[in-house]
C-alpha cells in the first residue's frame, strides 16, 4: 500500500480513499475504503472530512474490479444492487454496534462506580457520618476524561431514569450533563473537573431535608417549600466544613438555584453576580429535573424539555447560554426514542455532526410494530442516500411508556455483554 495524506480540496475522481480523518463509524460512509467515482462523491467527502489518506496503488487505473468497494450505488453490469445495498447496511450496522457497545460497557462501569459512591455519600450525610470527598474528585477526573473523549454513551445513560431513585441519579446526571456542556463551551479539563465536582455534590444538602417533604407526592405548602429551599446552604456548609472541596465547586452547590432575574435562592443574586459555571450547572439541573419522573411529576420529553428551557432563558439563565445548551444536547438528544418517517421506531445513539436532523439510530421496531432482531444501527444520513424511496428522517420524539418500550431492558440486552443484567444507574 502506498498511503498518502491528502487534503479534501486536492482529491480527484478515481482516487482510492483508504482512511478518513475520523472513525468510519462516525461518517456517513458504509464501507472502509472506496473509489471516488463522481463529483457527488467528492462533495460528500468534503462535507465530512478535512483530509483523508489515499492508497496511490489502487484506483480506477488499477482495474480493481470486484475487489474494490465503490462509494456510489451505480451497479456494475450483472451486479445485484439490492444484495450489495443490504450487505453494506449489514456490515455498517454491525461496525457501529460493536463500537458503541464497547464504549457503553466502559462508561457503564464508571457510572456504576459513581452510583455506588453517591449512594454511600448521601447515606453518610443523612446519618451524620464522616464521608469521603477524595473519591468524588477521582470519579470526576474519570468522568471528564470519558466525556471529553466520547460523550455519547454517558449521555445515553442520563436518559435511563427511575423515579424511586431520583436524588442519586439526578446528582450523577447533572454532573455528566454539566461536564458535556462545559466541554461544548470550550472549558479546560481543570475547569470541567471543578464544574463536575460541584454538580455531583450540588444536592447533598437535601439529605438534611425531612424525607416527608423530599418525597411528598403532592405540592409543597409554602412552609414546606421554605424548608426545601435550605438545601443549597445546607450542602454548602456541609462540604465547606471538610476543607476538601474547592471554592468554585462550593459556589455551584450554594448558588445552583440562583437566577439572573434575582428571583432565585438562597441569596437572590442577579445577572453577573452569578458565574457562568454556576449557570451551566443550573441549566443542567433544571433540564434533568423536568425530563425525569418524580413522585409528584411525570417527566416531559427531551424536545419539550429543551423548549421549556428556551422559554425560561431570558429570566433565569440567559438566552445565549441556553441556546448553546440546546446545541450541545442536540435537536434529537442521544438516548431519546424517535419515530422515523418510515414508521419505524429507534433510539438515537449518536449525533451526526454534519446533519443534525439525521442522527445514527438503533432501530427497535418496524412500521408494523415488529421488533428488529437483531437490532440495527443505522446512519439516517447514509440510509437516506441509499434508499431514496423511503423517508429516513426523524418524525418526532416519542415516550417509551406510550409505545410500550422498556429502555432499560434494551440497554441491558443489547449493550451489556451477555445481556439480561440489571442496570444500576
Amino acid at each position: 500500500m502506498d498511503k498518502r495524506k491528502v487534503a479534501v480540496a486536492d482529491l480527484e475522481v478515481g482516487m482510492y480513499v483508504a482512511e478518513l480523518d475520523r472513525p468510519w463509524a462516525d461518517s456517513p460512509f458504509l464501507f472502509q475504503g472506496f473509489i471516488i467515482e463522481s463529483e457527488d462523491d467528492l462533495a460528500k467527502i468534503r462535507e465530512t472530512c478535512e483530509f483523508v489518506h489515499i492508497d496511490a496503488e489502487r484506483g480506477v487505473d488499477e482495474d480493481a474490479g470486484d475487489k474494490t468497494i465503490r462509494l456510489s450505488m451505480n451497479a456494475r453490469p450483472g451486479a445485484n444492487p439490492e444484495r450489495g445495498r443490504a450487505e453494506w447496511q449489514r456490515i455498517a450496522s454491525e461496525e457501529r454496534r460493536v463500537s458503541f457497545q464497547r464504549e457503553f460497557q466502559r462508561v457503564y462501569a464508571t457510572r456504576a462506580r459513581t452510583r455506588q459512591y453517591v449512594d454511600t455519600l448521601l447515606s453518610d450525610v443523612r446519618l451524620g457520618k464522616v464521608f469521603d470527598t477524595e473519591t468524588a474528585k477521582a470519579i470526576v477526573i474519570e468522568l471528564v476524561d470519558t466525556i471529553t473523549e466520547d460523550a455519547d454513551a454517558a449521555m445515553w445513560l442520563t436518559q435511563l431514569k427511575q423515579a424511586h431513585e431520583y436524588t442519586a441519579q439526578h446528582c450523577i446526571n447533572v454532573s455528566v450533563l454539566s461536564i458535556a456542556f462545559g466541554a461544548h463551551l470550550g472549558y479546560s479539563k481543570e475547569q470541567l473537573r471543578l464544574i463536575g465536582l460541584g454538580a455531583l455534590l450540588h444536592d447533598v444538602g437535601k439529605m438534611q431535608t425531612p424525607v416527608e417533604i423530599l418525597d411528598k407526592p403532592g405540592r409543597l405548602t409554602a412552609e414546606e417549600f421554605e424548608i426545601m429551599k435550605r438545601h443549597p446552604v445546607d450542602g454548602y456548609e456541609i462540604m465547606k466544613a471538610t476543607n476538601q472541596v474547592p471554592a468554585q465547586a462550593l459556589q455551584i452547590i450554594r448558588f445552583h438555584h440562583e437566577r439572573i432575574s434575582g428571583r432565585g435562592y438562597p441569596d437572590g443574586l442577579r445577572g453577573e453576580q452569578i458565574s457562568t459555571a454556576v449557570l451551566v450547572t443550573a441549566i443542567c439541573d433544571v433540564y434533568d429535573a423536568i425530563t425525569s419522573d418524580r413522585v409528584y411529576h411525570h417527566g416531559i420529553g427531551a424536545d419539550q424539555g429543551l423548549n421549556a428551557m428556551y422559554q425560561m432563558a431570558p429570566s433565569d439563565f440567559g438566552k445565549e447560554l441556553v441556546q448553546e445548551f440546546i446545541k450541545c444536547i442536540g435537536i434529537y438528544p442521544v438516548g431519546s426514542l424517535v419515530e422515523l418517517g418510515t414508521g419505524a421506531i429507534g433510539i438515537v445513539m449518536t449525533k451526526d455532526p454534519h446533519n443534525k436532523l439525521r442522527p445514527v439510530v438503533m432501530l427497535v421496531r418496524d412500521a408494523n410494530g415488529k421488533e428488529y432482531r437483531p437490532r440495527r444501527f443505522v446512519s439516517l444520513s447514509a440510509q437516506a442516500s441509499l434508499d431514496r424511496n423511503s423517508d429516513w428522517s426523524v418524525k418526532r420524539i416519542v415516550d417509551a411508556k406510550h409505545v410500550g418500550i422498556d429502555m432499560h431492558r434494551i440497554a441491558s440486552d443489547e449493550l451489556l455483554e451477555g445481556g439480561h443484567q440489571v442496570l444500576h444507574i
